[in-house]
């Protein structure tokens, strides 16, 4: 069994850390925009610096997005596996969905700064 840990965890622990810093900068991100949309007046600035952090965010989503995807294949390969640890694969989907969780929430925050668009919510479904 030690051989299906070290294959799942050399297959998804560096995707897991990549999720976790892609949600992180949009965070970030997400405190710089308001920091300059609060300190600028101007209506033409303030567009700018939309644009800017929206480039920066769907760069970061689509960073976290590529490493989720790595992951859940990894998952589901490991998961018909026939030495499959079955533990050890229930507890890396659950990490997987906590780090999904976490950027979605950060993308919900994030989503937030654009007024003229509507409330977006994440289904729990998706």
């Amino acid at each position: 069994m030690l051989r299906t840990h070290s294959r799942l965890a050399r297959r998804s622990s560096s995707d897991l850390r990549a999720i976790d810093r892609a949600t992180k900068r949009i965070e970030e991100l997400t405190v710089i925009l308001d920091r300059q949309l609060t300190s600028e007046a101007r209506e033409e600035e303030r567009l700018k610096h939309l644009r800017q952090a929206t480039g920066q965010i769907t760069r970061s989503a689509n960073d976290g997005i590529q490493a989720y995807r790595r992951v859940a294949s990894a998952l589901r390969a490991e998961a018909v596996h026939p030495e499959a640890d079955t533990v050890e694969v229930e507890q890396a989907s659950k990490a997987l969905a906590d780090a999904r969780a976490k950027m979605l929430e950060a993308l919900d925050v994030a989503s937030k700064r654009y007024p003229w668009a509507p409330p977006w919510r994440a289904t729990t479904a998706e």
